[in-house]
């Protein structure tokens, strides 16, 4: 059996909302997860992941609760794959260790705003 589209949205809002969460309850243990991945992920990783979701909330955005909002999160997605072309591999590289650097009150701070982002799109898919 194959998850609908709508569905698979959905699951990413969830993940998206996991990840918000381990970093609002456990910082130090979400930045040791991501210094760890973050020499195998790159901007290779990081441009498919981008241009997978983007294209994957894109397809599923007329069948989604809210659809408008899906296809904006899409188009924002591939347009953060662009940039990253733009910025490189270089300066993603910086700006990871520049994030992992901040104090952990920073790192909450972005987590909420994760968890309310992913729970919102977990709402609009199905």
């Amino acid at each position: 059996m194959q998850p609908s589209l709508p569905v698979l949205v959905s699951l990413t809002g969830f993940g998206v909302s996991g990840i918000g969460l381990l970093g609002l309850l456990a910082p130090a243990v979400l930045t040791r997860l991501l210094a760890r991945f973050r020499v195998v992920i790159g901007l290779p990783v990081t441009l498919l992941l981008r241009i997978v979701f983007g294209s994957l909330f894109l397809l599923a955005a007329a069948d989604c609760r809210l659809p408008a909002l899906v296809r904006l999160v899409g188009f924002l997605e591939l347009a953060g794959a662009a940039g990253l072309l733009v910025v490189g591999a270089g300066r993603l590289e910086r700006f990871g260790a520049w994030w992992l650097a901040r104090p952990h009150d920073f790192h909450r701070k972005w987590c909420l705003a994760a968890f309310g982002v992913g729970a919102v799109i977990a709402y609009a898919g199905a």
